[in-house]
């Protein structure tokens, strides 16, 4: 049984507010409601109502226009501050360039504390791209040019219990810029979707020993991997080599920060 009232919010975060051309539109597209929180990391532009409106998406709306560029880490966690007031019971991020197509959610069990899903990545064809945003269900998976993810591990995408994001946004705004000390340490665009998704693991399990998340063999998320790092991030998008161990050494790094101010948290006071 699918959930039908308002207790999703999708948190979109953006700097090259043309990329919102591909995410918005298809936010428009699905039809269960929920509340979009946009926030326009771009110091240099606003972003208005009327342009979201025009885009295509009519529903709920809040946008947060940033007087600077606090990066990526500070805006989704501003986002998950600012929708504490609405208390909704799930939350999905979605980056500016890519297509959340299906957000129904099942009743699950209240230890599954996120649920996984499949994701298309589009990776070297514009006109796959071009096709997707037209109709976001006409992709042909070819195993090269767009590819199947199964299971999309990781942030964007992932259907995630609104109260474990509140929860974990109060422990890590005394460390953020512990946690932006390390980012400035790579020479590589900061993995915050995968840091965010190990900190909610932790969290999660952390105020909850049988807290899992849960796996549907369906696809509701469609990836723009087509290379725009330099448009997208200014730097290399990820390391030159042997990428997997540097994420490795850098998570483990976060992963401490985290734990640390767990225990901080946990400590008798007075």
């Amino acid at each position: 049984m699918m959930r039908k009232k308002n207790d999703i919010v999708i948190g979109l975060t953006t700097f090259n507010n043309e990329m919102l051309q591909i995410s918005v539109p298809a936010l428009g597209k699905l039809h269960q409601k929920f509340t979009l929180i946009i926030h326009n990391n771009n110091p240099m532009t606003n972003v208005g109502r009327r342009q979201i409106r025009k885009l295509g998406y009519t529903g709920d709306l809040i946008i947060i226009n940033s007087n600077e560029n606090i990066g990526e880490l500070r805006a989704r966690l501003q986002i998950i501050h600012t929708a504490k007031e609405l208390k909704p019971d799930w939350f999905i991020f979605c980056d500016d360039d890519d297509l959340i197509i299906d957000i129904d959610i099942p009743n699950v069990s209240s230890d599954n504390f996120a649920i996984i899903q499949n994701a298309v990545a589009l990776r070297h064809r514009l006109c796959d791209l071009l096709r997707v945003m037209n109709n976001p269900i006409d992709f042909n998976i070819d195993g090269e040019n767009v590819i199947l993810l199964r299971p999309n591990i990781g942030l964007s995408g992932t259907v995630i219990r609104a109260p474990i994001l509140f929860g974990l946004e109060e422990i890590l705004f005394p460390i953020t810029d512990d946690i932006i000390k390390l980012d400035e340490k790579l020479d590589y665009y900061p993995p915050v979707g995968m840091m965010l998704w190990n900190f909610i693991n932790i969290y999660a399990r952390y105020i909850n020993p049988n807290a899992v998340p849960i796996y549907m063999d369906k696809i509701n998320y469609i990836k723009n991997d087509i290379d725009s790092s330099q448009i997208k991030y200014e730097r290399l998008a990820k390391p030159a080599r042997n990428a997997e161990e540097h994420y490795r050494r850098a998570l483990t790094k976060y992963d401490a920060l985290l734990q640390d101010a767990l225990k901080i948290a946990a400590a008798p006071r007075g």
